[in-house]
C-alpha cells in the first residue's frame, strides 16, 4: 500500500512514466539481434577463382584468360597482377614475371601476406634471370614482411 501511495502520487507520475518509458526501451535494445550481411562474390573474384584452379592445374592459357578479363573489371587489384605473374613464372617469362611482381606491389596496400608472397616470387625470378644481388635483395624483403 505504501508503494502504491509513493508510485502513484500524482506530483511524482511524469517520473514513474519516464521511468517505465526508458525500461521499455532497454528491453527493447536488449531483444535486436543483428542481421548477418552476407558477402556476394564479385564476377572479378569469381574469375579470380576460376583462374586460381586452372593455375593449379597448369593451364597457364585458360587461367591467362581469365585474369585478363578480371583485369579489366578490377585493373587495381593486386591478386590478379600477382596471379599474371605466376602464369609468366610458369611460361619461363621472367622478365615479365618481375614487371608484374612489382605492380602487385604497388597495389597490395598493407596486404603483408600478398606482399611475401610476391617477394619470394620475385626471389625466383630474379635467380633464373641471373640477377643474384637483386634475388638476394628480395628474399630479404620477403623475411622482413
Amino acid at each position: 500500500m505504501l508503494i502504491s501511495k509513493i508510485l502513484y502520487h500524482p506530483a511524482r507520475m511524469p517520473l514513474v512514466l519516464l521511468m517505465a518509458a526508458f525500461l521499455l526501451m532497454m528491453n527493447g535494445c536488449a531483444g535486436v539481434t543483428p542481421v548477418k550481411e552476407e558477402i556476394t562474390p564479385t564476377p572479378a573474384a569469381e574469375l579470380l577463382s576460376d583462374a586460381e584452379q586452372s593455375l593449379q592445374g597448369g593451364d597457364y592459357s585458360r587461367a591467362e584468360l581469365q585474369l585478363e578479363r578480371a583485369l579489366r573489371m578490377d585493373p587495381r587489384n593486386g591478386q590478379v597482377w600477382y596471379l599474371m605473374a605466376r602464369i609468366r613464372y610458369g611460361q619461363e617469362d621472367y622478365g615479365q614475371t618481375v614487371q608484374f611482381c612489382l605492380k602487385s606491389i604497388t597495389l597490395a596496400g598493407h596486404d603483408r601476406t600478398l606482399k611475401r608472397q610476391n617477394w619470394m616470387l620475385l626471389e625466383k625470378a630474379y635467380t633464373m634471370l641471373g640477377e643474384s644481388a637483386k634475388a638476394e635483395e628480395a628474399r630479404h624483403k620477403a623475411t622482413s614482411i
